[in-house]
């Protein structure tokens, strides 16, 4: 979300008045009317604008790996688009829009230009002291594929919370599904971001996923049981070339922990339980 930002001469008048109140010094500057007027002018329009927030970016990654689970080895590219309203202290009220194209006509799920996915996401996220807690729900939908496999679309409803501090954040997060799987996913990691310098940030993330019966078995298949199920160590960065545009890259290794699950997708060696991808990002926010 943007910061408000002001001209720097309401931002001197601001800094010298605090000052002067600070110091005790009680003589009352007045400006001219027609200056309050264009300055409460110009606060009212940032504060407008950043009521609401947009983002949209495009991932290109080498692989399409989602909870340990490889849908493809092949290259994908993958836009996002969202939009947040903030409401202050009473949180923020989101809504995404995401879709994965392959790239490559190996993975032989190459309908209408490559897109074999699209789903819808709302949220709705608020700090309460040292935590930030979310909730939301997502619909996946698979517009294109033959594969009996993709056909169902499923639904979910998704919880998380994360505590807010300095050093590293520890983050839990808790998808159920109610539509296909009837099982839940739960995940849990600890976030670590430094800021280089003013536009470049550096992160790094560990977590472990797992799931229950019902999750596994439609995801693994292979009467597969309640435990852990993936892991999950990654680097990324973002360097902002503007205010508004910015590009990131990121690395990651996944690995399936559980040696008796097996990938959903028999043309993948089940005994391919672990690969390293990444990509890069290109996106714009207002």
């Amino acid at each position: 979300m943007k910061t408000l930002k002001f001209s720097p001469v309401f931002a001197s008048l601001l800094t010298a008045s605090l000052f002067l109140a600070g110091s005790g010094f009680s003589a009352e500057v007045t400006a001219p009317a027609t200056e309050k007027k264009v300055d409460e002018a110009e606060v009212t329009k940032e504060e407008e604008q950043s009521l609401f927030s947009f983002d949209f970016y495009v991932d290109f990654l080498s692989a399409y790996v989602w909870r340990g689970v490889i849908i493809t080895e092949e290259p994908v590219w993958q836009p996002n688009a969202s939009m947040a309203a903030n409401f202050g202290d009473y949180g923020s009220l989101s809504a995404a829009l995401f879709a994965n194209f392959n790239a490559t006509t190996r993975a032989n799920r190459n309908q209408c230009g490559g897109l074999d996915e699209i789903d819808y996401v709302i949220g709705y996220e608020v700090d309460v002291s040292f935590l930030t807690l979310g909730i939301g729900h997502t619909w996946w939908t698979f517009p294109s594929v033959t594969d009996s496999k993709y056909d169902s679309s499923s639904r979910e409803i998704n919880l998380s919370a994360e505590i807010d501090n300095d050093y590293v954040v520890p983050f839990v997060e808790v998808d159920i599904d109610y539509a296909e799987a009837d099982g839940i996913y739960g995940l849990a990691g600890l976030r670590k971001e430094i800021k280089v310098v003013d536009q470049l940030m550096v992160g790094a993330e560990v977590s472990l996923g797992a799931g229950t019966n019902p999750y596994t078995d439609y995801y693994f298949g292979n009467n597969s049981k309640t435990g852990l199920v993936d892991g999950n160590i990654a680097l990324y960065t973002q360097f902002d070339i503007t205010d508004n545009l910015y590009v990131g890259a990121k690395l990651v290794f996944t690995a399936v922990l559980d040696s008796e699950l097996q990938d959903v997708y028999p043309e993948y060696d089940p005994q391919d339980n672990h690969m390293i991808w990444g990509g890069f990002t290109l996106g714009a926010t207002f």
